[in-house]
């Protein structure tokens, strides 16, 4: 189920991963930003933005990312423009079109529209604070390479797809250096821009600023004593071991297997 934020922005958590779908209203168009994952989800965001839209409005289907939670929902939107970051990764997207066939084939899910074919971006976002229907955009990298985050004026919320979550700790599948290039962009986007809101693409939205410090200090805490550690570590295994209380209270064990996958990337960047 939608729910209202001030300023023309609504947003619906997915059953799975609790993956957030945005809906906005700006400047005469209505943008879908990654549109939910199971197909109920999906077309519900349809039928929202339809509401929104009339004969002269221009609609965009935004993606965060190419991985399969954030793509899935594409063919329900025939005939909308698609925005993606300029560096869309298409190994990672043939990837996860796999991925999605996996687990939809193990969890019995039956879609009437499933994603196929190769996603054709229409509009690529090529450079920091490019903009669409008054809607400005800004690469990220380190979680994926073609990371793209959103600010939507209106609302003051600044959408920032698979980082600053406040359930899962940087999940790193490109780099870990890039990853702290990315955090360091979204603290700097938080002092320039000043959002009220902040939308990370899994869980809550963190509303106003001490909960969007909050956000950044608990990821950067993560990452930097990751790696810190890694020049001294013998191995990523060993690593993995020695960062465990990296996060909170320390990393989830149902969560894991992530940890001991960030742990291979650093020790592979940081070591002598």
């Amino acid at each position: 189920m939608f729910r209202s934020y001030a300023g023309d922005l609504w947003l619906q958590p997915s059953l799975l991963w609790q993956t957030q779908c945005a809906v906005l209203r700006s400047a005469g168009a209505v943008l879908v930003m990654d549109p939910g994952f199971f197909p109920h989800e999906i077309e519900a965001a349809k039928s929202l933005a339809s509401e929104f839209a009339d004969e002269r409005s221009e609609r965009y289907l935004i993606l965060s990312h190419s991985d399969f939670d954030h793509i899935v929902g594409v063919p329900h939107f025939p005939g909308w423009t698609i925005v993606t970051s300029g560096r869309w990764d298409r190994r990672n997207e043939q990837s996860a079109r796999a991925a999605l066939r996996s687990f939809d084939g193990g969890h019995y899910i039956e879609r009437e529209r499933p994603l196929t074919d190769a996603i054709r971006p229409d509009r690529p976002i090529r450079q920091d604070g490019e903009e669409i229907a008054g809607c400005r955009f800004y690469l990220l990298s380190g979680h994926t390479r073609d990371g793209l985050a959103c600010y939507h004026p209106q609302s003051g919320a600044l959408i920032v797809g698979d980082y600053l979550s406040d359930c899962e700790f940087p999940f790193i599948y490109v780099s870990a250096l890039q990853y702290r290039e990315t955090l360091e962009k979204l603290r700097r986007l938080a002092d320039d821009l000043r959002p009220g809101l902040l939308v990370s693409q899994h869980g809550r939205p963190a509303i106003g600023r001490a909960a969007i410090e909050r956000r950044l200090g608990e990821s950067s805490r993560y990452l930097e004593r990751l790696l810190g550690a890694a020049p001294a570590a013998a191995s990523p295994a060993e690593l993995e071991r020695a960062t465990l209380d990296a996060w909170r209270d320390g990393v989830p064990d149902p969560i894991r297997s992530y940890h001991r996958k960030n742990a291979r990337i650093a020790w592979r960047e940081l070591r002598p």
